[in-house]
């Protein structure tokens, strides 16, 4: 409710009586912060390093491809021609790729938790249809865990299904062993402090980018000349577009603004740590968020590698386990979904290069090994592990063998 006080200026209630305003219903089940900012995924991903974030961590996962093998240990075999290879590559007819469908699961589970409904004919699995997290209650506590699926947000609840129909991919595990944390509930007093700062900044562009301005008068003016003083200096002055303008007091007015405060001069470092704060709560370096301070001792491998191990790899086991544990997708359990990094922690040309160099004079890869790596077709001869490596000792039974054969060979 707005209401308009003594001078004229239009009030909501609520901060009249110290109150907060009722949430939007986009906003229901939000946390509140210490620095009074109320705290969604939609309204963090306002804050370009937090957007940056779960994009990289998202749209890296969701564009490498997925590897199915069946077995355990050294006798597990890759399978490429899997049927389930088909599912995971186009996941439904509806999605535009299967890119979206699966960088829309890394971002729910960032929200806590992300769910695949499954679309069967008989018991084969032929389309998996992700479902937004904040439609889906999960239920732990009986013999047979249950989802309520609803069509909107605290909406009533359409139907009750289970793991028969719905895949259930948990996030974080803090406070409860089977449902996932969101992260920007965890984080929401940093990320409201980000917030907060950033609604600051709007508002002091807003002011045209100077500190406020107080305009004093040695008498004592009315209410309505107070009004009109006021009014037409802001109409001629506020606002970035109005910076640098003439202005002109007369009647005895005087004019003299507030100093930047030390806070304030501090704002930009401010804000590079909160860059910093963000790449903490996702496991990000902070040098892929564009981090002017971070740390330039890392080659770009050792970067990819980083980011790979500890920001990426923890989501993408948290899918290859709930997708290897579903009984519809692997009725066998010795099956087990993972997704293959080689391509994106690909070395540079020279470096991969000295390696196979090096590896083919060592004689334990071949030619066609080497070209299968590089995407290149297998040649007539090229399965033929290389007889003299580096040293000169003939790689054959032999020579390995030792005693008066290996002499013999040499």
């Amino acid at each position: 409710m707005i209401i308009r006080g003594e001078d004229g200026a239009k009030r909501s209630l609520f901060g009249l009586f110290g109150m907060d305003p009722i949430p939007r219903p986009s906003e229901w089940g939000s946390g509140i912060a210490y620095s009074g900012e109320r705290i969604t995924f939609q309204a963090a991903a306002g804050l370009p390093a937090f957007l940056r974030a779960v994009r990289l961590i998202s749209e890296t996962a969701a564009g490498l491809p997925f590897c199915l093998y069946r077995g355990y240990g050294d006798n597990r075999t890759p399978m490429p021609n899997a049927a389930q290879l088909d599912v995971f590559r186009r996941p439904n007819p509806d999605a535009p790729s299967a890119f979206a469908v699966w960088s829309y699961v890394f971002a729910s589970l960032i929200q806590g938790n992300g769910y695949l409904f499954k679309v069967k004919t008989g018991s084969r699995v032929k389309a998996l249809y992700p479902v937004n997290p904040l439609f889906v209650t999960p239920k732990y506590d009986g013999t047979v865990p249950q989802f309520d699926l609803r069509d909107r947000q605290y909406g009533p609840v359409v139907r009750t299904v289970t793991k028969s129909e719905i895949i259930h991919i948990p996030g974080i595990l803090l406070t409860d062993p089977y449902v996932g944390v969101s992260v920007v509930e965890a984080h929401r007093n940093a990320l409201g402090t980000e917030m907060g700062r950033q609604r600051f900044e709007g508002r002091y562009i807003a002011n045209d980018g100077t500190p406020g301005v107080v305009l004093k008068h040695p008498g004592a003016p009315t209410l309505e000349q107070r009004r009109e003083v006021r009014g037409s200096f802001e109409a001629r002055h506020a606002g970035a577009n109005n910076a640098g303008r003439v202005g002109m007091i007369w009647g005895g007015w005087d004019m003299t603004t507030t100093p930047v405060s030390l806070q304030d001069a501090q704002f930009i470092e401010a804000k590079r740590y909160g860059v910093q704060e963000i790449g903490r709560m996702l496991g990000i370096p902070s040098g892929l968020l564009n981090d002017p301070d971070a740390p330039s001792r890392w080659t770009p491998e050792q970067e990819d590698m980083r980011f790979i191990q500890h920001g990426v790899q923890p989501w993408m086991e948290r899918l290859e386990a709930a997708l290897s544990a579903d009984a519809d997708l692997f009725p066998e359990p010795d099956w087990s979904v993972e997704f293959d990094t080689d391509g994106f922690l690909r070395a540079d040309i020279q470096t991969r290069w000295n390696a196979y160099r090096l590896g083919r004079q060592g004689g334990w890869i071949t030619a066609n090994e080497i070209r299968a790596k590089e995407g290149l077709p297998s040649v007539d001869g090229g399965d033929q592990i290389q007889e003299t490596p580096v040293g000169g000792a003939k790689n054959d039974s032999s020579s390995a063998g030792g005693g008066a054969g290996a002499n013999e060979s040499a």
